[in-house]
């Protein structure tokens, strides 16, 4: 069965009623966007001392930023995972090492069009890979379909290490029951605009038997 993490954005007026009467989450992925490192900017880490004062369910924080290191000590509390893009401006050895540190779980996240081999050296120190089947920036755009092929790769040399991968945009049913070497569907349209959202987090959770 698969974890299933719902992807909410950290906006100015953040409210996380956004997260009121969903059941069996295994994460809350919160994205934080700088407007450098992408287009977009939210960036109201406010949400994070919310969330868990709000929730017990796992808090992911995927930064959509150029500089992580510079997030760390203002989230690390109230967080359960740190992600970070290979992509952007840091010191990837030196991240994971603070991060652990802090006793917090380290990902590395890729863009589509980032080969695996990037983040080859860093695995063995890994808690997660996150690769993107969107580029980087807003909700909704539709899912890039050669990321299955890449994700079936990654899950080949995962056999070696201990992460799990998660894979984040444009994630349905449709394509869930394609990721079956996936660890964590990571979707937000089609959880959150679903008419019985719930049953959407179920079907998620059980893609590779769903005909």
């Amino acid at each position: 069965m698969k974890k299933v993490s719902v992807s909410i954005h950290a906006i100015e007026d953040f409210d996380p009623d956004i997260i009121k009467g969903l059941e069996n989450l295994d994460y809350i992925h919160v994205d934080v966007f700088d407007g450098k490192f992408c287009n977009n900017k939210q960036d109201n880490l406010e949400c994070f001392k919310i969330l868990k004062d709000y929730t017990e369910v796992p808090i992911i924080a995927h930064l959509m930023v150029q500089k992580p290191y510079d997030y760390v000590n203002k989230i690390i509390e109230n967080i359960d995972i740190f992600e970070f893009h290979y992509e952007s401006e840091v010191d990837i050895e030196e991240i994971i090492d603070i991060v652990q540190k802090k006793n917090k779980k380290i990902c590395i996240v890729i863009n589509p069009d980032t080969p695996i081999s990037s983040v080859e050296p860093y695995l063995n120190n890994l808690d997660l890979v996150l690769v993107m089947s969107v580029n980087p920036g807003w909700s909704g755009q539709k899912f890039i379909p050669e990321i299955i092929d890449k994700v079936n790769n990654l899950a080949r040399i995962k056999e070696k290490f201990k992460f799990e991968i998660e894979v984040d945009g444009g994630i349905n049913l449709e394509n869930a029951k394609q990721l079956s070497n996936a660890d964590i569907l990571c979707s937000a349209s089609y959880i959150l605009k679903a008419e019985n959202p719930n049953l959407a987090i179920q079907l998620l959770k059980e893609s590779d038997k769903v005909e």
